[in-house]
């Protein structure tokens, strides 16, 4: 079993924003806590404030965590090369090797969980284990009105205004602070060029599926039980599951959409923590 890292920073809370330099661009990250690293990262067309109340919860468990904007988006820089779901994997290992030489937990929400898989393929002495919360693994969405939006996104001019009415009906119970984030998300897509990561994210080839069985690190597949983007969530997360090429579990969380750790923060927390320190114990 891969060690977990266990570096320390002494911080409580969130630190202020850190960049990390990549080919071809900069990444936003911010970190806090101290113990096993766990390296959040968010969905397309998502800010990582998505992960405000679970990063939170789990400094609060014991855990140090890491939150790192997509490629393009946020305080990150925009103008990458590509936008694929190899180059966001690449991303999430590049942090890891910058906060510690040793594997961490990658938790990634939608296209970052299908990163996280094809982290742990490529790399596996790196990636310790991974948390999807609601990573497809199949080419596209199976709701209709998903499909339609990923197709309209890529048309000029359409695709924020789009995005943005659609990212609040992926939420079956809203978070707190959801009017805060939907304001914030807003803005981060306002400007020349602030949408294109969004649209070549959304209109790339989703390859993840075929890198599940080389994914042999532990898992757990989060989802919320009221996710519009699929007929049986249940049984979706069962079949990404089952074909991980190392043990994994399942999380299905009542009353929760497309976005399980913001909309139940606790309950994931709790599972999140006890599935990292079910790593450590097995180290």
């Amino acid at each position: 079993m891969p060690a977990v890292t266990h570096r320390r920073t002494g911080k409580g809370t969130m630190s202020g924003t850190q960049f990390l330099e990549r080919p071809g661009g900069t990444l936003a990250y911010s970190v806090a806590g101290a113990g096993p690293l766990v390296i959040c990262s968010p969905g397309v067309g998502d800010l990582r404030s998505t992960f405000t109340d679970l990063a939170r919860l789990l400094v609060a468990g014991g855990l140090q965590v890491a939150t790192v904007e997509l490629r393009g988006h946020g305080e990150s820089s925009t103008d990458w090369p590509s936008y694929t779901e190899s180059d966001v994997a690449d991303d999430l290992l590049a942090l890891s090797k910058e906060l510690d030489d040793r594997p961490a937990v990658l938790l990634g929400s939608n296209f970052s969980g299908q990163a996280a898989v094809m982290a742990a393929a490529k790399a596996p002495d790196s990636v310790a284990g991974i948390v999807l919360s609601r990573a497809f693994v199949k080419g596209t969405p199976y709701n209709p009105m998903a499909r339609a939006m990923t197709s309209l996104a890529a048309v000029p001019g359409l695709g924020r205004t789009l995005w943005m009415s659609h990212w609040p009906t992926l939420f079956a119970t809203k978070p707190a602070n959801f009017e805060q984030r939907r304001h914030e998300l807003a803005d981060s897509l306002t400007g020349p060029g602030r949408f294109e990561p969004v649209r070549e994210m959304l209109k790339s080839d989703h390859i993840a599926e075929q890198a599940l069985p080389d994914a042999t690190c532990p898992a757990l597949v989060v989802i919320g039980d009221r996710d519009p983007d699929c007929p049986d969530p249940a049984a979706e997360a069962v079949a990404t599951a089952d074909r991980l090429g190392g043990p994994a579990t399942v999380l299905v969380v009542p009353d929760a959409g497309h976005y399980p750790h913001a909309e139940d923060p606790e309950r994931v927390a709790l599972t999140v923590v006890a599935f990292v320190r079910d790593l450590v114990q097995a180290h």
